[in-house]
């Protein structure tokens, strides 16, 4: 049984270059036209059974808060039809449904009323959602006082409180302290398998905990529909303009090399600047500026740099830090086994390779750097590109204890007296 079908969905959003050109072509007698057509969403087909959990992922502007608004009937779709079987409930925009003079406890009875609950009913439930939203005496005053954190904490104590068939949730829980995120996302799972749950988000590493299937959505199209995987995959193609028989190769020769590379930006410069890095390029496992990696991975890296004079105490080396800035891991030439070499005065090209570790999901930032010095502890910082490079760790199947794996060299079991 289906809880969600949508067929031939489009929405089209008329657009006008002059706030009178509404009213200009609302009295025309000639019927003439004053805006140009936007189209949301294009021939969007897709239906979604009883119990199954879905990920709508796409890069901003793809159409995926317009699907949902129609699926919630906040929009009505221009042409198509979206059928919703059952009881929804939504968390969309940062306050949607909530009356900001009203007090939280006010706002559960009136989102429960809205919802097709009683007031006796609401009764029985109102002791669950506090304790639930976890907010304190905040829950009496009005919600206008409220941060985003304690509009979310309320608005899902809500929306899993009323016992939904088919909970929508856009993008509401990336905002909020990560251990009600967790709350959240655990409460998601117990609901999956009986609710029929939709989520856009592009926290793509939370998604993959509970969805097995994605809905990727591009130009208000449905470009994939099928295995997470897969279009995680194709969203980060899509998001980097490209295709797979578009993807770029590891460039095979010096000149390649150079006319493909990209430029740092000025504000990611540090130090002293006697040797430069002009220009950078990297790729994973052969694919050129490649975003998603997971364990065992192998990185290529490029840098061409710019030095005063021939220095032969050159340190390159690498930093990665996860999105809230802490230091995961990294290396240098000086404390790695490789040859040195001598940094000639002009143009150089460097290049190293390593391979990605067995490390919890999530996203992480490349610096690259050169430095100076026979101690990496007291070198001197040249050049560094910092958050040159941003991958998506999205390993598997794999649980990770912590931030990374350290696997066992020896184990065994012996029966003793």
């Amino acid at each position: 049984m289906y809880r969600i079908n949508v067929q031939g969905l489009k929405k089209v959003y008329p657009l006008y270059k002059k706030t009178n050109d509404r009213i200009k072509e609302a009295f025309s007698l000639t019927g003439k036209k004053y805006h140009t057509d936007f189209v949301a969403l294009d021939d969007v087909n897709f239906t979604v059974e009883q119990g199954e959990c879905v990920g709508i992922i796409g890069v901003n502007g793809s159409g995926k808060s317009t699907l949902l608004k129609i699926l919630t009937g906040i929009l009505s779709p221009t042409q198509g039809t979206a059928t919703v079987n059952g009881k929804v409930s939504a968390l969309l925009e940062l306050g949607a449904g909530f009356n900001p003079e009203y007090s939280g406890i006010e706002n559960v009875y009136l989102n429960g009323m809205l919802m097709g609950f009683s007031k006796e009913e609401m009764d029985k439930k109102i002791d669950e959602i506090i304790a639930f939203a976890d907010i304190g005496d905040f829950i009496h005053q009005p919600v206008k006082m409220y941060s985003s954190g304690m509009f979310v904490r309320l608005a899902f104590a809500v929306a899993i409180s009323v016992e939904p068939d088919i909970l929508i949730i856009d993008e509401a829980l990336s905002v909020g302290d990560v251990f009600f995120q967790r709350k959240c996302y655990e409460k998601i799972k117990e609901l999956a398998g009986k609710a029929t749950v939709l989520i856009v988000s592009h926290d793509l590493n939370a998604l993959t905990k509970f969805c097995k299937r994605f809905i990727l959505m591009g130009n208000g199209k449905v470009v994939f529909d099928g295995e997470a995987n897969q279009a995680i995959t194709k969203y980060f193609k899509l998001k980097q303009g490209t295709t797979s028989e578009e993807q770029k190769s590891v460039l095979s020769n010096e000149a390649a090399e150079m006319q493909d590379m990209r430029y740092p930006k000025q504000e990611q410069y540090s130090g002293a600047m006697n040797i430069v890095i002009d220009k950078y390029f990297y790729s994973i496992n052969k694919n050129a500026y490649y975003e998603k990696c997971e364990s065992g991975d192998m990185f290529c890296i490029q840098l061409l740099v710019h030095a005063n004079e021939t220095y032969d105490d050159v340190i390159v080396g690498y930093q990665i830090r996860d999105k809230y800035g802490n230091e995961i891991f990294g290396e240098t030439s000086l404390t790695s086994d490789v040859d040195q070499y001598v940094l000639k005065q002009g143009k150089n090209l460097i290049e190293f390779e390593f391979q990605w570790p067995e490390i919890r999901e999530g996203d992480y930032f490349i610096t690259l750097g050169i430095g100076r010095g026979t101690d990496v502890l007291l070198q001197q910082e040249e050049c560094w590109i910092n958050q040159a490079i941003h991958v998506n760790e999205t390993t598997h199947g794999k649980t990770i204890f912590g931030i990374f794996n350290n696997a066992f060299e020896n184990y065994s079991v012996k029966a003793v007296r």
